[in-house]
């Protein structure tokens, strides 16, 4: 069923993941298929964290990846398109009020920085998640640090679940090859 809480209850259309999007939705979160807001994260040139669902985007008309390219640009690509597109602050500063659970699908993260700032993004708020697909976890959580996210994200009771699968707990099922097993084979979607 799908969720019309997806991208900020505006997907597919030109506002998703915006807060202009989020507000335009906010009657929907009593309908019965309203389940969670969800967005997507991405880590700009400059260390900023910023909502965008797309890799890339067209910048002077050029398509250029969103990792390239500094928030300034970011936000005049928006503008291109007739959009704003938000900084991770400004969503959370919209939905941390709110009582409905949230679910930050994290696109790409590059920093140190980046990673302790989107762990300590859900601490103490007990609806929100974080959720990747398992390539963009091993790639924003690579192995040779990742004990040491594990450790933090454990110590602080955050949760980082899979995609479609949000019981299966990323940090956890990464550790070893069984359970790097129920990751990845979508044969194993129901679990």
């Amino acid at each position: 069923m799908r969720n019309l809480g997806h991208r900020l209850g505006a997907s597919g259309t030109k506002l998703e993941n915006t807060v202009q999007g989020l507000h335009n939705s906010l009657k929907i979160v009593s309908d019965s298929n309203f389940r969670y807001w969800e967005f997507d994260v991405r880590e700009s040139a400059d260390g900023t964290l910023f909502v965008f669902h797309d890799d890339d985007m067209w910048l002077k008309g050029k398509l250029i990846e969103t990792r390239l390219l500094e928030m300034g640009e970011i936000i005049s690509a928006g503008e291109e398109i007739g959009i704003r597109i938000p900084t991770l602050d400004e969503v959370m500063s919209e939905l941390e009020q709110r009582e409905e659970p949230v679910m930050v699908d994290i696109k790409e993260i590059m920093t140190d920085e980046c990673r302790v700032e989107i762990i300590d993004l859900v601490v103490g708020k007990k609806c929100w998640k974080l959720m990747a697909t398992p390539k963009r976890f091993e790639n924003s959580f690579p192995v040779k640090d990742r004990d040491r996210w594990r450790e933090m994200a454990s110590q602080k009771g955050v949760k980082l679940v899979r995609v479609g699968r949000h019981r299966v707990q990323l940090f956890r099922f990464s550790d070893s090859a069984l359970g790097r097993l129920f990751l990845y084979p979508k044969w194993l979607f129901g679990f």
